[in-house]
């Protein structure tokens, strides 16, 4: 499935809204400073007496990310809101938990850690290396505290990510898969061996495929549409579990997948598809075109 229906996540809900921000010039402000969790930032306007910000609470940026020789996203004047649930120790989002209403820094972040963590892509962008920092120029705007119908949604899936082993175990049980998952948890079940091209990143592939929920609810299938779909793989234009499990194939093979939802879509909603949620999905790998 397409970038645009499984993509990554977990825990940024919104890193789309990065994508329009702006590029403001440096005041005078303290150096750059580490804190114990690994934020790396410099102030360059700090309001203590305004309004701080909290864990999950709706903040509204300007911002423009950057590395030292080159602006990779530059804002304009919009101010655009997502809300704020750190992913790991040092990340962007702990970084804005120091900040206030009209606060501006630049905090740092290693290029591997955000792309890889964060934004969940296989790798760093090209012409980069793992070992680059990027330099995110940020200014909030707004803050305002985490609204009761998002607060209630968020509740429901950190249940269900509780009770996403549990689940999955009795899946596989009922269903006699006897398969042991691969180290990222993925249960890859082959149907029907295939006798083509062994299909491997950075080949361009076609799939036929139906998805479904753990109670059988189908929610997407391409054989419905009569639509397979083409993607390159290992380029994290899918889910990390139709990366891994679909280089696992064959030409002509057909395969069960049940994939949790940390290589799935995370802590993001996708249309029906609720945050914390295990996938299962009937593919097919129909040719390797490239």
């Amino acid at each position: 499935m397409k970038r645009s229906l499984m993509t990554r996540n977990a825990g940024f809900t919104a890193i789309i809204f990065f994508m329009a921000m702006v590029f403001f010039a440096c005041q005078s402000g303290s150096d750059l400073k580490e804190t114990e969790t690994g934020v790396k930032i410099k102030f360059h306007v700090k309001n203590d007496d305004s309004v701080q910000v909290n864990k999950y609470d709706i903040v509204h940026v300007l911002m423009t990310y950057r590395t030292k020789d080159s602006v990779l996203m530059e804002g304009g004047k919009n101010k655009f809101p997502f809300q704020v649930n750190p992913v790991y120790d040092g990340d962007l989002m702990d970084g804005i938990l120091l900040m206030h209403k009209g606060d501006s820094a630049t905090i740092v972040l290693n290029a591997e850690d955000f792309f890889t963590k964060m934004m969940q892509y296989p790798s760093v962008q090209p012409g980069m290396e793992p070992e680059d920092d990027i330099f995110f120029d940020i200014k909030v705007v707004d803050v305002t505290p985490e609204p009761e119908m998002v607060k209630a949604e968020r509740l429901e899936g950190e249940a269900r990510k509780a009770n996403e082993t549990e689940k999955i175990k009795r899946y596989i049980s009922e269903n006699n898969i006897t398969v042991e998952p691969t180290e990222s948890g993925l249960y890859y079940v082959q149907v029907q061996a295939g006798d083509g091209n062994q299909a491997a990143a950075g080949n361009k592939v076609k799939v036929h495929y139906k998805g479904t929920f753990l109670d059988g609810e189908k929610f997407d299938s391409s054989y419905d549409r009569n639509a397979p779909i083409e993607f390159v793989l290992g380029q994290g234009q899918v889910i990390k579990g139709w990366d891994e499990g679909i280089s696992m194939m064959k030409e002509g093979e057909k395969a069960l997948m049940v994939i949790p939802s940390e290589i799935a879509y995370g802590s993001q909603k996708r249309g029906n598809i609720k945050a914390y949620t295990p996938l299962v999905f009937d593919v097919e790998l129909i040719e390797v075109v490239d």
